[in-house]
C-alpha cells in the first residue's frame, strides 16, 4: 500500500500469500458493498466490484493517517452529547419545564425520529442502486453477446441505445449498420451535455450575480464567497479532486476540493481537514455530510476546481461561506 499506486496494489497483493486473509475480507465487503460506485445512479458507471481501486486508495488514505480513525467517531459521540446536554439546560429554567420536561421530551422525540429516517434514506439508497447494479450486470451481459455477433463495436455502445432498440438487435430486425451513426450522435451529444454546467434552481427564478460578486463579496481578491454549509475555520493545502475512482489520494488534513460529491466521495470526509465543493447547498450531500463529520464546509462556490490548485493553503471559513487562498509556503498537511 505505501508503494504501489492504488490501480496497482490488487495485483500486487495477489502475488503475495501473506495477504490471503486481507483479500478475503476486501471480498466480503465488496460482496455487500460491491453495486456503490461514483454517479452510482448511472447505469453506465463502474461499480466497486468491477473497479475495487477507489476502496484500495481510501484504505490507503486512513494508513497514512496519524491518528486512530475511531477517535473522529468518539469526538462526534462526544460533541452530541455536549450539545444534548447544553440544550437540556437550557431548557430547565423554562416555564412547567422542571415538573415536566415536556419540551426536553419533544427534542428528544424529534432526534429520535430525525435519526430514524436519515437511517431509512440511506438504507433505500443502498438497495436502490443494488437494483441498478442488478440492471447493469444484465445489460453487460447482452452487451458482450452483442460484440460476440459483431451488432456493436465498442464497450458501453450499448448504454447509448433505447430499450427497444436493444431488443430490436437482440431480435435481429436491426444490425451495427442501423444503429452506428445513432450512437456515434448520442455519444457526442452526452459529452458536449456533461461539459456544461446543470442549471442551479428548477422552475425557479435566481437573480444571475455579476462575475466578480464572489470577489467583491468577500472584500479581497485572495478571497471568495461561497454558501456556508458545516460551521467552523480550518486552515490546510488544498487537494483538487475531479473523480474519485482516478484520483483519491487525500492525505490527512488536506483541503478537499470538488466540483460536487455524492455518497461515493463520503470515505474522503474521513481524512479532510475541509471541504470546498463547486456546486450545492446547506441541504446537500457535501453540507449534510461534512456536519456530520464536524469539519468546515463551504458549497456554492463556482469555478473553485479551477481557481484553487492542489498544494495551494486555503482558510476555510464554514460559518461565513468564505475560502481565502492563502499560498503554497505551508509543509504541513494541514491544522486547525
Amino acid at each position: 500500500f505505501e508503494k504501489e499506486k492504488p490501480e496497482n496494489i490488487l495485483t500486487a497483493l495477489d502475488a503475495m500469500p501473506e495477504s490471503e486473509q486481507f483479500r478475503n475480507m476486501l471480498g466480503l465487503f465488496l460482496s455487500k458493498n460491491g453495486h456503490r460506485g461514483l454517479k452510482e445512479l448511472e447505469l453506465q458507471s463502474l461499480r466497486w466490484e468491477e473497479n475495487p481501486t477507489p476502496v484500495l486508495g481510501m484504505i490507503r488514505n486512513y494508513m497514512l493517517m496519524e491518528t486512530d480513525p475511531g477517535e473522529h467517531e468518539r469526538r462526534i459521540t462526544q460533541n452530541r452529547s455536549d450539545l444534548e446536554t447544553e440544550i437540556q439546560n437550557g431548557l430547565t429554567g423554562l416555564a412547567g419545564e422542571r415538573v415536566f420536561p415536556f419540551r426536553w421530551y419533544l427534542v428528544r422525540r424529534l432526534v429520535k425520529v430525525t435519526k430514524y429516517i436519515s437511517r431509512t434514506r440511506e438504507n433505500s439508497r443502498f438497495y436502490h442502486t443494488l437494483g441498478f447494479y442488478a440492471v447493469r450486470k444484465k445489460i453487460l451481459q447482452m452487451e458482450k453477446v452483442f460484440m460476440a455477433e459483431g451488432k456493436l463495436r465498442c464497450s458501453e455502445d450499448i448504454f447509448y441505445l433505447r430499450l427497444q432498440e436493444a431488443l430490436r438487435l437482440q431480435q435481429g430486425s436491426l444490425g451495427w449498420a442501423d444503429v452506428e451513426e445513432l450512437i456515434r450522435e448520442r455519444r457526442m451529444l452526452h459529452i458536449r451535455l456533461s461539459r456544461t454546467s446543470p442549471p442551479k434552481t428548477i422552475n425557479v427564478k435566481l437573480k444571475s450575480p455579476a462575475a466578480d460578486d464572489s470577489l467583491s463579496d468577500a472584500g479581497s481578491h485572495d478571497m471568495f464567497a461561497g454558501q456556508p454549509a458545516s460551521p467552523g475555520c480550518y486552515e490546510g493545502r488544498a487537494r483538487v479532486i475531479m473523480d474519485p475512482s482516478i484520483d483519491v489520494e487525500l492525505k490527512p488534513g488536506e483541503v478537499l476540493v470538488a466540483p460536487y460529491t455524492d455518497p461515493a466521495w463520503t470515505p474522503l470526509f474521513l481524512t479532510a481537514g475541509a471541504a470546498v465543493v463547486e456546486i450545492g447547498s446547506y441541504l446537500s450531500h457535501a453540507g449534510t455530510v461534512a456536519r456530520e463529520f464536524g469539519m468546515p464546509c463551504v458549497v456554492d462556490l463556482p469555478g473553485c476546481t479551477r481557481f484553487i490548485h492542489t498544494g495551494c493553503r486555503v482558510r476555510v471559513d464554514g460559518d461565513k461561506g468564505v475560502v481565502t487562498l492563502m499560498g503554497q509556503a505551508a509543509k504541513d498537511s494541514g491544522d486547525k
